[in-house]
């Protein structure tokens, strides 16, 4: 009977503790925090299941700024172009036009610049393959770009090198999200850290804002915006990337911001 009442007491303790701690957070305005394991196994399975294709096209505006000190443009660079998946390798690209405007005055590039990409593409194949005859693995970085599983610490393999917090009361173009803040316990360049967004309903990410937690050599500064959006209810498509630099050293130096905004997104393996 003792044990019994004992028992009782404990959970009715238990839920008038938790009650308060809610109502303290609710008038405080605060959210009260969820299971943060159970959150990030949640946007690990829905990214996993969102980004389940391989082949895709879509058309892509690129504008380049080229910056002095303070950030004052003096080059940019619009190229309208369209892309497409590759089995291997970077995407195939279609240049349709590319733009540079420089001290007001705007002129036509596009043979030279797609010849310049064409000779980048080049390079990056046999860089890629001199690395492959070194390593023996595959390069999950093809021709120099980057995993998005490289920037995500969802996992539970790398979850444990960061500390996670869901933020309050967020908007993201007037529509009410969830905002989860991410700081790496572990710095290094490959840890990065900075706010994810994403559907409270569905767990889809909308948008991330990054930087990386420690800066690589001979770069001062790194920022990386991604927009997303939902495809056919299904798949997560990229909308808009942002990608800010300040890197170099002496008479080599790179200020420049990219931005891409993205349009007529397919999928091209969809499933039934």
């Amino acid at each position: 009977m003792a044990k019994t009442l004992f028992e009782k007491t404990s959970r009715w303790a238990g839920r008038w503790v938790w009650g308060a701690a809610l109502a303290f957070a609710l008038l405080s305005g605060q959210t009260p925090q969820p299971d943060m394991g159970s959150l990030l196994d949640k946007l690990s399975q829905k990214i996993k299941d969102s980004f389940d294709y391989k082949n895709w096209r879509a058309s892509i505006v690129s504008t380049t700024t080229k910056t002095d000190k303070s950030w004052t443009p003096e080059v940019v660079t619009v190229v309208t172009k369209n892309v497409r998946s590759a089995h291997e390798g970077e995407p195939q690209e279609e240049i349709l036009k590319a733009l540079e405007t420089k001290k007001g005055r705007t002129t036509d590039i596009t043979p030279k610049y797609a010849e310049e990409r064409r000779k980048e593409r080049e390079k990056a194949r046999k860089r890629q393959a001199g690395e492959q005859d070194q390593t023996g693995a595959d390069d999950e970085r093809r021709g120099g770009s980057m995993s998005l599983d490289e920037f995500l610490p969802f996992s539970e393999k790398k979850r444990g090198e960061f500390e996670f917090r869901l933020k309050d009361d967020t908007r993201l173009e007037g529509t009410s999200v969830s905002a989860l803040d991410v700081r790496a316990k572990v710095k290094n360049p490959r840890n990065w850290e900075g706010t994810f967004y994403f559907d409270p309903a569905t767990y889809s990410l909308l948008k991330v804002e990054l930087r990386p937690s420690k800066h690589p050599s001979m770069v001062k500064e790194l920022e990386m915006q991604i927009d997303f959006e939902v495809l056919n209810n299904r798949y997560l498509v990229l909308k808009r990337t942002r990608f800010k630099i300040n890197a170099g050293i002496f008479i080599k130096h790179i200020r420049q911001i990219v931005e891409e905004v993205y349009s007529n997104f397919e999928v091209l393996d969809e499933k039934n």
